[in-house]
């Protein structure tokens, strides 16, 4: 794994990684629809680095690796959207720096970057707002958005199982 000297380095190194995932197989997609919520299985960072490909899932496993390495105080955060027909979610870090709040955010194209907030009330507003749009909900009913602060997972387990660890972490209203 490269060594990074700073948070905006991290960037640099996840450079060339596409989304995609893998089976339990070692079996790469990069659709994220078919087979996906029966044969996705979250990636060490290890493996994301070997095969190129990663969903928001396993590329914060890797991005916890290098802000761990950085010694830099982050948590990670598990967005869903419960629909009747469809689940929405997206995993992102954040950390702190100087009393500010930092959103590092790798696989949403249109907001790659390190974004700088005042306050953690006002980054997961504007991530909400974002994720609403970018899955295209009209009518969001916010009972059905949670937001989570979650540990690291084990690696290798199923989408479902993921979900469930996440939810079991800190429960966060904004």
């Amino acid at each position: 794994m490269e060594k990074v000297n700073e948070v905006k380095d991290i960037l640099n190194t996840l450079e060339g990684i596409e989304y995609g995932w893998c089976d339990i197989d070692k079996n790469v997609y990069k659709d994220a629809d078919k087979g996906f919520k029966r044969k996705y299985i979250l990636s060490s960072p290890e493996e994301v680095l070997e095969n190129k490909v990663g969903t928001a899932f396993d590329l914060v496993e890797l991005e916890r690796t290098y802000f761990k390495n950085l010694n830099k105080k982050f948590n990670s955060y598990f967005m869903i959207y419960y629909d009747s027909k469809k689940i929405y979610a997206h995993t992102f870090i954040v950390y702190e720096e100087q009393e500010k709040f930092y959103w590092f955010e790798y696989t949403w194209n249109k907001f790659r970057g390190i974004h700088e907030y005042m306050s953690l009330y006002d980054l997961l507003t504007d991530i909400r707002a974002k994720f609403t749009k970018l899955n295209n909900i009209r009518f969001m009913d916010e009972d059905y958005l949670c937001v989570y602060k979650y540990k690291k997972p084990k690696y290798h387990i199923g989408l479902k199982d993921f979900y469930k660890h996440c939810e079991n972490g800190e429960n966060i209203l904004i």
